[in-house]
């Protein structure tokens, strides 16, 4: 049994239903949507929701950015998307908001203002706190059911993520529980050999997952490459040359080093790094074994023997977890381990990735279809493999508790 609850736990027909989702898209300047797959991952959860009254709520970027805006487009998006009229109302919870709430007939779809725009959602509070919050003072009476979709934020403790929990009966949408089921798959490693590759630049999330995964018996083995690698090979005691033993410094990763160390000593041979490496030498490729670094050229990629090594890890694994490119995906010259452990993962039993740029470079090179889940939450996803509770998942599992003792 799940310990959070999800749509097939209740019964939907002709009820009000408020849907936390992620709507949060790249735009143009113009204010139109670049990229619509955050808004086409929840269809599937509004399709099973065709019945009832639904309210969505949703936010675009953070103040002070350049597309921090209304969520006019993502209506028009939704609507094309859904093939359904999903009508955009540019108030949160004011007098048009609730009132608009109330007139709505089953099948009906309505979209709140980006709820960024309200102060109280960007505090980080705890669910108590956020439920005497106007928001859901308000909106709270008008509704017989909260359902969040949105696992991309449910690493933050927003008002509307945790707020609704403390009064509504609370379930976990499709997406959710999608995200959800995937991740554990990888995390509980009950099938062997379960292979994670981490890559990126932030190391100190990678060696949160690395300490995780491996404590907990999940991984049997965890390769490395992007700055992660860089930090290990310091810590294993290889001169990685100045260039890129100043960049860890900058990055101020100094302070993993000992942790990574750590993590060698305890888990002797789980942890896999690069043999070799490509440095970037005036944007070329220059392939050298690690043990013969040069001072003054950064770490770009990893090598061709380390390629091959690492891709037949995955290949040969029941599941594979990876999160971040191995090396400077972006350049034409530092793509080629990042796309050939992408490739060779998905020739793996099971294959997760754990969205941000990993799945930047799956859709550049085509192969969504190929991977069993791609991850809608970046930071999300990484506070998941890492072990550290998530607010909003934490607040269904709450609601869950107290909905199985009523």
């Amino acid at each position: 049994m799940k310990d959070y609850l999800t749509l097939d736990d209740v019964i939907l027909d002709n009820k009000r239903v408020l849907v936390r989702v992620d709507f949060n898209s790249p735009m143009d300047p113009s204010g139109n949507i670049l990229d619509d797959k955050r808004i086409r991952s929840h269809l599937e959860t509004l399709r099973a929701l065709e019945g009832c009254r639904v309210v969505l709520m949703a936010h675009q970027s953070r103040a002070g950015k350049k597309d921090y805006t209304t969520l006019e487009a993502h209506a028009r998006s939704a609507t094309r998307l859904l093939r359904r009229d999903v009508t955009y109302i540019d108030d949160i919870f004011g007098s048009h908001a609730r009132e608009s709430i109330k007139s709505l007939e089953p099948g009906e779809v309505l979209l709140l203002e980006n709820t960024r725009f309200y102060a109280e959602e960007n505090m980080n509070r705890t669910p108590a706190d956020h439920a005497k919050s106007h928001m859901v003072k308000k909106l709270a009476p008008l509704f017989d059911l909260f359902v969040n979709d949105a696992f991309a934020v449910s690493h933050r403790s927003h008002c509307s993520v945790v707020g609704f929990t403390e009064v509504l009966p609370s379930v976990a949408g499709l997406l959710m529980d999608k995200e959800i089921t995937a991740l554990d798959k990888g995390l509980k490693g009950n099938e062997h050999p379960t292979v994670f590759s981490l890559g990126g630049t932030k190391a100190d999330d990678s060696i949160k997952v690395t300490q995780n995964v491996l404590a907990r018996g999940g991984a049997d083995k965890v390769l490395t490459s992007g700055v992660v690698a860089t930090v290990f090979m310091m810590a294993a005691g290889i001169d990685v040359g100045e260039a890129n033993r100043k960049f860890v410094e900058d990055q101020e990763y100094m302070e993993w080093i000992p942790v990574a160390a750590k993590l060698l000593k305890e888990y002797p041979g789980k942890i896999a790094m690069p043999v070799d490496v490509a440095l970037n030498k005036s944007g070329e490729r220059v392939d050298v074994a690690v043990d013969k670094l040069p001072t003054d050229l950064p770490i770009a990629d990893i090598g061709l023997e380390t390629i091959v090594n690492y891709s037949k890890e995955l290949k040969d694994a029941k599941v594979t977890v990876l999160n971040g490119p191995s090396g400077i995906f972006e350049q034409e010259n530092f793509k080629l381990g990042t796309a050939e452990l992408l490739k060779a993962a998905t020739e793996s039993g099971y294959s997760i990735a754990g969205g941000g740029h990993s799945v930047a470079a799956i859709e550049q090179l085509g192969l969504e279809s190929k991977f069993s889940h791609v991850s809608m939450g970046g930071g999300a996803s990484i506070t998941y493999l890492s072990g550290e509770p998530l607010p909003g998942i934490e607040a269904l599992k709450k609601a869950a508790l107290k909905a199985r003792k009523a």
